[in-house]
Parts: C-alpha cells; sequence; structure tokens
C-alpha cells in the first residue's frame, strides 16, 4: 500500500511497538486501509502484503484488547482484524516421544555399511541416502524406474538453513530471513559470531559421529568436535535460546534427499529458539507466492485458527502453489493450522512398520498423507549429519515428492499433486496413507514397470 509507505518508516525508526501498545494483523482494501487506520487509532508497523487486499501489523495503545477488537471488526470497511500472535517449534514442545528408544545411541553407528558417496554434486554419508525412510518410501525403485530427481522452487518455512553445507549449497536459491527483515535466511545467524564460525570451520570428519544430542523435536547426532563448539558453558544446545537450531537445515535436507535437482528457497519465520510471530509466516506465505516457489513446506502447526493465515494460504492456492504442512505431534484426533485448511497437504508421521506414530495427529479433517517421521537422517549445520523424529520430519518427504511430480506434469494444480501421490501403502486414520513413490511415480508416467524392492505398495 502505497500511501502508508511514510507511516511504516516511521513506525520503524521510532521502534515500533511500544511498550503498553498491542498488535494486531489488519486486512483491508488499499483504498479503505488508510481510513480506517487513522479511525479507529491504529500505527502501521509493516506491511505484510500489498495486493487486492492490504495487509498490514498494527499496533493500539489502547489496553483494552477485546474493545479494540470489537470496534474495529464492527468497521464495515475492514475484512479481518485479529491479535498478532506467538508460534513455536516444535508442535508439542518437550515431546517426550521423539527420542524413542534409540535416543542414547548414535543412529548413524547403528546402520550398517557407512561411507562416503557422491550424491547429484556432494558428497555425503551413505546413511543420509540409503536408510529405512527411504526405502520404505520406495525412492530408489522410483528414481531408478522414472528418472524423476525434482524441479520447481520448494519454499522451506522455517529457522532458515545453513547456507554453506555442502549437501545444499547447490540448490539454494536466495531467501529472506522474517526475524530481522533482510535478506538471506542463515540459521547460524542465530549464534554467537564465535560459536558460528568454529561451527563452520569444523575439520572433524562427517563420519565421526559418536555422539547424539537430545533436542526438543529431534535427536541430532554429532561429531564429537562440533558437540563441544555448542556444549560451551556460554551456549548449550539444549539451553531454550537454541532448542530449535538445525531445524531448517534438517527439512532442506529431507527434501533435497527426495528432490536432489529441485531448487530450496529457505525463508526464516521461526528463531532457533522455536518461537515466530503469526505476522512473519504470513509475510513468508506470500513472499513465497510471489517470488516464485512452486511448492510450501511448513513443519509446524498452531492449534487455533487465523483469518490472516488462511488468506494467506488461499493466496497462494490462487495461484497453484501446492502447500504442505505437518499435521502435528500432539497424538490426537485433532484439527491444527495451516494443515487443516482446505488445498492444503497435512502430513501425518508413520513408524518404519508402516503404522501411526503416537505421536502423530490423525484424522480425515488434518491428514491427508503420512510419510516415515522416525530416526530419519538428514543435513544439519556445520556439514554435520542429525536424525530427526516428529511430522516436522514427514512433511518435507512430501513436498519434495510434490516436486518430482512437477518434473514429470509441470502443470499439476493442487489438487493433481494429492491425485497423484494417492498410489499409497493404508494406514488407519492417515488420510490416504504413507506414501509410495514407486506406485504414484509409475503411475504419473504411464509405465506399468512393477518395483523390484523396498515395501511394496497397496
Amino acid at each position: 500500500m502505497r500511501k502508508l509507505s511514510l507511516l511504516i518508516v516511521l513506525g520503524l525508526m521510532l521502534g515500533l511497538p511500544l511498550a503498553g501498545q498491542t498488535s494486531y494483523i489488519l486486512t483491508a482494501s488499499p483504498s479503505n486501509v488508510q481510513g480506517v487506520v487513522d479511525r479507529h487509532g491504529l500505527t502501521v508497523v509493516k506491511e505484510l502484503f500489498d495486493g487486492t487486499n492490504c495487509v498490514m501489523l498494527v499496533n493500539s495503545a489502547s489496553a483494552d484488547i477485546a474493545g479494540t477488537e470489537t470496534e474495529v471488526e464492527s468497521d464495515l470497511l475492514v475484512v479481518s482484524f485479529e491479535p498478532e500472535q506467538r508460534a513455536a517449534l516444535p508442535e508439542l514442545t518437550g515431546l517426550t516421544q521423539a527420542t524413542l528408544t534409540q535416543s542414547t545411541t548414535s543412529i548413524l553407528d547403528t546402520l550398517p555399511g557407512r561411507t562416503l558417496v557422491s550424491f547429484f554434486g556432494s558428497t555425503v554419508p551413505s546413511n543420509y541416502t540409503t536408510q529405512a525412510a527411504t526405502s520404505i518410501i520406495r525412492l530408489g525403485d522410483a528414481r531408478t524406474a522414472t528418472k524423476l530427481t525434482g524441479s520447481g522452487t520448494i519454499a522451506i518455512i522455517d529457522t532458515g538453513a545453513d547456507l554453506n553445507h555442502a549437501a545444499l549449497a547447490g540448490v539454494l536459491v536466495p531467501g529472506y530471513d522474517f526475524t530481522r527483515d533482510l535478506a538471506g535466511a542463515s540459521e547460524l545467524a542465530d549464534l554467537d559470531p564465535t560459536v558460528a564460525a568454529q561451527l563452520q570451520q569444523s575439520t572433524t570428519s562427517i563420519l565421526d559421529a559418536q555422539n547424539t544430542l537430545a533436542l526438543n523435536s529431534a535427536v541430532a547426532i554429532l561429531n564429537q568436535s562440533t558437540t563441544s563448539i555448542l556444549d560451551q558453558s556460554t551456549t548449550s544446545i539444549l539451553d531454550s535460546t537454541l532448542a530449535e537450531f538445525g531445524h531448517g537445515t534438517m527439512t532442506a535436507g529431507i527434501v533435497h534427499l527426495v528432490a536432489p535437482t529441485a531448487k530450496i528457497m529457505p525463508l526464516k519465520a521461526f528463531r532457533a529458539d522455536g518461537s515466530s510471530n503469526l505476522s512473519d509466516i504470513i509475510r513468508a506465505i506470500y513472499y513465497a507466492a510471489n517470488h516464485g516457489a512452486n511448492v510450501i513446506s511448513m513443519s509446524f502447526s498452531m492449534g487455533q485458527s487465523s483469518p490472516g493465515l488462511q488468506a494467506a494460504v488461499q493466496y497462494a492456492l490462487s495461484k497453484n502453489v501446492i502447500i504442505i504442512a505437518s499435521a502435528g505431534n500432539d497424538g490426537s484426533k485433532t484439527l491444527v493450522y495451516p494443515a487443516s485448511y482446505g488445498g492444503v497437504q497435512g502430513i501425518g508421521s508413520s513408524t518404519n512398520a508402516d503404522l501411526r506414530s503416537t505421536f502423530s495427529n490423525f484424522g480425515s479433517g488434518v491428514v491427508t498423507f503420512a510419510a516415515p517421521g522416525e530416526g530419519v537422517i538428514t543435513t544439519y549445520p556445520g556439514g554435520n549429519y542429525a536424525a530427526g523424529w516428529g511430522t516436522s520430519f514427514s512433511t518435507p518427504m512430501v513436498a519434495g515428492a510434490a516436486a518430482l511430480v512437477l518434473q514429470a506434469r509441470p502443470a499439476s494444480k493442487p489438487g493433481d499433486i494429492t491425485n497423484a501421490l494417492s498410489k499409497t501403502k493404508q494406514i488407519s486414520d492417515m488420510g490416504y496413507g504413507r506414501i509410495d513413490l514407486y506406485s504414484s511415480l509409475m503411475n504419473v508416467v504411464g509405465s506399468s514397470t512393477s518395483g523390484t524392492s523396498g515395501s511394496s505398495g497397496r
């Protein structure tokens, strides 16, 4: 909204919001928004989106939150008005099931034949490319039979990414850091510069992973050198300020594992402590939809619906962006958002035995597909690798699968992706069931060739 540019600049210069002020997300038509702001004594903090409707983050000096909401919502020129909300990773803080029975051992050490292998231009540990999750979804069979490796751009709204990780650097495209409001989305920006430099300069072999560190939503397997860097007296990986450090790099690594030639756009809306603002998430969705993203992957969930969030999702869907979102880790049959919005593919977690993970939410209102979400090995900042548990790690697996379908059928719309991936292994209360890439992609490319390994499809 061009008229409000001066107000936005002044708001930022004044360091808004001020003490005692309450933030809201206001949506109104561009021609009406200035009048709404003036009429109700609101102050503009920043513009989130300027389109058919203008979406603004605004402040009110009134301490009467309920009264302010009632007053502004009753204005017939207001499309929606809601309080700013805090969001957080993981979906369920303190998830005890996340560590399961393997939390005291190195997952990489439990897998045989750990060697270095070449993977689409980078050198990675073989346990990353050949692991239980890839076998279960029949990724190898699908790639051999169809030659599909992914296309398009997948935007990942998360904590950012390690932009220099050898496995990811070649496919990353410029992203944005909404927590700092600047270009770039480096996950290491949340670390003390000295710690970040040490982490990046570690020369310990990626195969020397003997130590396991428990995170809130994952079990990270790092080399001893990295552990000593992060576990200093001033900076502990278990400290709340770093509770979700690495989460974005981990989700990006899973996308890359499934769709290695697809581009990845990291959008940092979450900080290393797992916190975010609803306004930053909304802004990230609009940004992705307007900057060439074909798929948006969101490994988070909120228990309460939001008009602003739903409008952003619908805007992206209207541009044929495929939206994949975590179904959540509450272990219940409940609705969470954005996974439960129409047109969004909600993703639950399945075990390596094709059962619903005990921590995964379930039910037709939230889960479209399931994918393995226990002990999934993926990238971690500093050139490292980690294993994660949770629907956070099932979600990017399906986002990568969407990129494979897009390579075969570039004109696919969100509903087409759902139909294409519907050749699954059925699991009760988990939507279509656990994805089977061989069955689905062979159907997409129209071949009758049968697979030779991995678990069988429906």
